[in-house]
């Protein structure tokens, strides 16, 4: 008949697991609250991009819209209710000829533009440049409180 003895395990390991996890229990907080942030930053960035996207589709439906800068701010905010978003435009303009290079023209008002020779054609476009300015949920030392995040986009103005 074999005798088992009862083992006791050593003293310095009695207290090794509850160290262990007083040691590894602030690092996984900080993982945890690390990925909250970035998450926050994440979500607030995709914002800002539809905001972009949904001034500059405003924008595309009509000349009479693409001037309209308060009413594409107005569409760019709308997509983005929970943030501050600041929108601006800029109607771009190209006498588009099939032999030569496109003559661009920043804000549509030269009047080269509009004796454009036929058949050539005046192509408008706009760009929509958003941006928002985001705080962190825990200002965490050595980084800043805030950010600010920028998109655009850019389409063509239905003739």
């Amino acid at each position: 008949m074999i005798m088992r003895t009862h083992q006791t395990p050593e003293s310095s390991e009695s207290g090794q697991g509850a160290l262990e996890l007083a040691l590894s229990l602030p690092l996984f907080a900080l993982l945890i609250l690390a990925s909250a942030e970035i998450g926050n930053l994440a979500w607030a960035s995709v914002q800002v991009n539809n905001a972009a996207r949904a001034g500059a589709a405003y924008a595309s439906l009509s000349r009479a819209n693409a001037a309209s800068t308060t009413n594409i701010q107005t569409a760019a905010q709308n997509e983005a209710p929970n943030l501050t978003i600041t929108a601006t435009s800029t109607q771009v303009c190209s006498c588009i000829s099939s032999g030569s290079s496109p003559t661009n023209d920043p804000g549509c008002g030269s009047t080269n533009l509009t004796n454009c020779p036929s058949p050539d054609v005046i192509q408008v476009s706009v760009e929509v440049n958003t941006s928002a300015t985001v705080t962190t949920l825990i200002h965490y030392p050595g980084l800043p409180a805030s950010y600010t995040l920028h998109a655009q986009a850019t389409v063509g103005v239905e003739q």
